[in-house]
């Protein structure tokens, strides 16, 4: 089987158990891009400092980790620009020169009033909010990477890699295994791997329909994992699932 390109992302970082997950993707030699809740990173600023000395690249995921669709757009914009000053202040502890301005909004919730369901073609957007929070971002020069190889249908259609904040195509779902009613029934760590495993899976920003996708598809990936204290058990184990996949694990550039 062709191996297929994908790159790691995990948000919610920095937990207490920050460190171990970092050497556990070092001896793995598997990069990742954080995305960080700004005041977790102030309590734990010694653990995002060695993060970025190690070649980690730590990006914005708001302060407070709200739904942007329900909150104002002044509190949007305070969000964005507080944790972009603590990264900054981080970076320059670290004495790295910060190499990316990247954002990724909480539950993928552009702030659109679609909350989150960028796939859910029969939901209007509410683009004032959009663009104003999109020209937040744009006046503190975010960007996100010119993706080549993940041109799926559901994702040309939503058009999100056209706007400044990250998405992903492959979401691992482990957070579904702490909640008190599991989402599409992913309820520990058996059901995650079959997910991994699994060539055409559910996603909950809307119905993607029958196209080839994930290990049915040579198209490129952006996998979503987080960094949460209940999952830290299971995360090594599904960092060894992904690694025993057809899969090449890049650098986001």
């Amino acid at each position: 089987m062709t191996r297929k390109k994908v790159y790691l992302t995990i948000d919610d970082s920095p937990s207490s158990s920050f460190l171990e997950k970092m050497d556990y993707l070092e001896n793995k030699e598997m990069p990742a891009v954080f995305f960080c809740i700004g005041q977790l990173m102030e309590k734990r600023e010694s653990m995002m400092i060695d993060c970025i000395q190690r070649g980690f690249v730590v990006a914005n995921h708001s302060y407070s980790h709200p739904h942007f669709s329900k909150i104002s757009l002044d509190q949007a914009k305070y969000e964005i620009e507080k944790t972009d000053q603590i990264i900054e202040n981080i970076y320059s502890k670290a004495k790295v020169s910060r190499p990316y301005n990247w954002f990724r909004f909480p539950y993928g919730d552009k702030g659109d009033l679609k909350n989150g369901e960028v796939f859910n073609f029969q939901k209007p957007a509410n683009f004032t909010r959009k663009n104003f929070i999109q020209d937040v971002l744009k006046s503190l020069d975010y960007t996100q990477p010119t993706w080549e190889n993940m041109e799926y249908s559901f994702v040309k259609k939503s058009k999100i890699f056209e706007d400044l904040d990250w998405h992903w195509t492959f979401d691992i779902m482990e957070w579904s295994t702490i909640e008190y009613r599991p989402t599409f029934g992913i309820k520990n760590l058996h059901k995650i791997i079959q997910r991994l495993n699994s060539t055409n899976p559910k996603d909950c920003r809307g119905k993607l329909g029958n196209e080839n996708r994930w290990l049915n598809s040579e198209k490129d990936e952006i996998i979503l994992l987080h960094d949460h204290e209940e999952t830290t058990p299971i995360f090594n184990s599904i960092i060894d699932a992904l690694a025993e996949l057809p899969l090449t694990f890049e650098a986001v550039k």
